[in-house]
C-alpha cells in the first residue's frame, strides 16, 4: 500500500508542471488584449511598444482578391497614428488615414498590442474585424517588419482574411524614448526591432485606390 501511495504521488506531481502551463496559456489566451491595458510586460514588450507610439506617414500597398477571384494590388499615401492605454502599456489604439491624391481620404481605426512571448504587433480593425500579423521573426516579402526610432517598414499578414499590406513609412511625431536606451545626454539611441530588412517599396504599375477594411 506504501508503495502504491508513493507512486500515486509521483504521478501528481509529474502532473503539476502541465496543469501550470495550461493555466498560463488559458489566462493569456483569454485575456482581452485589444480593449483591456496590459502593463505587465517584459521590457522588451514595452521599449517596442514605447517606439512604435507615434504618427508615421508613406506609402502602402494593399494585396487582396478582386471580384474575379485574382490576386491584385493597389497603393496609397498614408499616415498611422499608434497610442498606448497608458505609457506603459504595450496596447493601445490608433488610426490609419489613407489618401489617393485626387483629394479623396479614409479614416480607419484599429487597435493593436503587442505579443510579449514572441515580440509580434497584432492589430484589429474596428470596423471590418480584420486582423493583422507583424511577424517579429520574418524576413521576407510576405512576412516580417523593421522598426527603429525613425523608420517602420514590413508586411501586416492577414490572420482571419486573406490580404497582405506592404508598407514603407516615416516618422512624423511622437517618438518617446525607453528610458534605458537614452544616452546619458539625454539623446536617443537608435533602437530597432524585427529582423525584416528596410527596403523601398517597388510601386510603379501599382494602381492608386483606397481600400477598405
Amino acid at each position: 500500500m506504501k508503495r502504491l501511495s508513493t507512486y500515486l504521488t509521483l504521478l501528481v506531481m509529474a502532473a503539476l508542471p502541465f496543469t501550470f502551463t495550461s493555466c498560463e496559456e488559458d489566462w493569456y489566451d483569454g485575456y482581452d488584449w485589444y480593449d483591456k491595458p496590459y502593463y505587465d510586460a517584459s521590457d522588451y514588450a514595452l521599449d517596442l511598444a514605447q517606439t512604435l507610439s507615434g504618427t508615421w506617414e508613406g506609402t502602402i500597398i494593399n494585396e487582396y482578391y478582386n471580384e474575379d477571384g485574382e490576386r491584385e494590388q493597389t497603393k496609397c499615401d498614408a499616415d498611422f497614428t499608434f497610442v498606448q492605454y497608458r505609457s506603459d502599456a504595450i496596447n493601445g489604439t490608433g488610426y490609419e488615414t489613407d489618401y489617393d491624391g485626387q483629394g479623396n481620404q479614409q479614416t480607419l481605426r484599429f487597435k493593436w498590442y503587442v505579443d510579449y512571448r514572441t515580440g509580434n504587433v497584432n492589430i484589429e480593425y474596428v470596423s471590418s474585424g480584420y486582423r493583422f500579423l507583424l511577424d517579429s521573426k520574418g524576413n521576407s516579402k510576405y512576412s516580417g517588419f523593421s522598426l527603429d526610432n525613425n523608420y517602420f517598414d514590413g508586411v501586416m499578414e492577414g490572420v482571419n482574411n486573406d490580404e497582405f499590406i506592404f508598407f514603407s513609412l516615416n516618422r512624423v511625431s511622437g517618438y518617446n524614448a525607453p528610458l534605458k536606451t537614452k544616452a546619458t545626454d539625454g539623446a536617443a539611441k537608435t533602437v530597432r526591432f524585427g529582423k525584416g530588412e528596410r527596403k523601398q517599396l517597388s510601386d510603379s504599375d501599382v494602381p492608386v485606390m483606397l481600400r477598405r477594411r
